[in-house]
């Protein structure tokens, strides 16, 4: 199914937007990408779009394209929610820096696409509660595994977490149809913050270990493997 002209059009200003908010924030601070900037700047371009177009809704997407976006929101909330757990545990300063510079603009970005669609937001906007089981069990392990263990620990369950989100957003990515760039857009901002967020941790464990960075999710070692060996990346330009 094709987007009529008028669609197009303000579908390719969403994914401007949407480049803006997913990745604006993935450096280690907010002085190249002001929070408050960036976020404006996205609901006001979401709020033209609602206005001026009225096809766009869940009957353009299929239900593997409507899943993806309601898991990617939860999980991206996740992240968010577990390096701040964190932080506050340990006091490191890259699980801040990632959870507000980044995590949050990234599960904004899927909120987004969800009033884009008229889809109903899964989250519960309650810290540390997702309405989907498997990701509520997933943080509940996750933050047993960090809080009260030693450093390394805790950053080892960041960059699992990241590497948990390259091969999710992977897997959705695959189920979009082409015609629904704004989402593939999102997804490729979403996986260039992972890839920085991973090198971020894998650089921190590998600086306490003396041992290069071990991939945790089996299937993906080649990519991270690549992912580790190259340059940190400038995500949206």
């Amino acid at each position: 199914m094709k987007l009529n002209t008028i669609n197009n059009k303000f579908a390719f200003i969403l994914v401007s937007a949407l480049s803006i908010t997913a990745c604006g924030g993935d450096s280690d601070d907010d002085t190249f990408y002001p929070t408050g900037e960036t976020r404006e700047v996205s609901e006001n371009v979401t709020e033209n779009i609602n206005e001026d177009t009225d096809t766009t809704s869940q009957s353009q997407l299929s239900q593997e394209e409507i899943s993806g976006l309601l898991f990617m929101r939860e999980e991206e909330e996740l992240a968010r929610d577990l390096y701040l757990d964190l932080y506050d545990d340990k006091g490191l300063s890259v699980f801040k820096n990632i959870s507000n510079n980044a995590e949050t603009k990234h599960a904004e970005a899927i909120r987004i696409l969800l009033d884009t669609y008229n889809l109903q937001d899964p989250s519960t906007d309650s810290r540390n509660t997702y309405t989907d089981p498997e990701l509520q069990a997933l943080y509940d392990d996750l933050l047993n595994s960090g809080i009260g263990s030693d450093d390394l620990a805790a950053l080892r369950v960041g960059a699992l977490v990241e590497e948990t989100d390259i091969r999710d957003i992977n897997t959705h990515k695959d189920n979009v149809a082409a015609e629904h760039y704004d989402i593939i857009s999102t997804y490729d901002n979403l996986l260039c913050g992972s890839r920085n967020h991973l090198r971020a941790f894998a650089a921190q464990i590998e600086s306490l270990t003396g041992s290069t960075y071990q991939t945790q999710v089996p299937e993906l070692d080649d990519e991270v493997r690549a992912i580790l060996n190259s340059d940190r990346e400038r995500c949206g330009q």
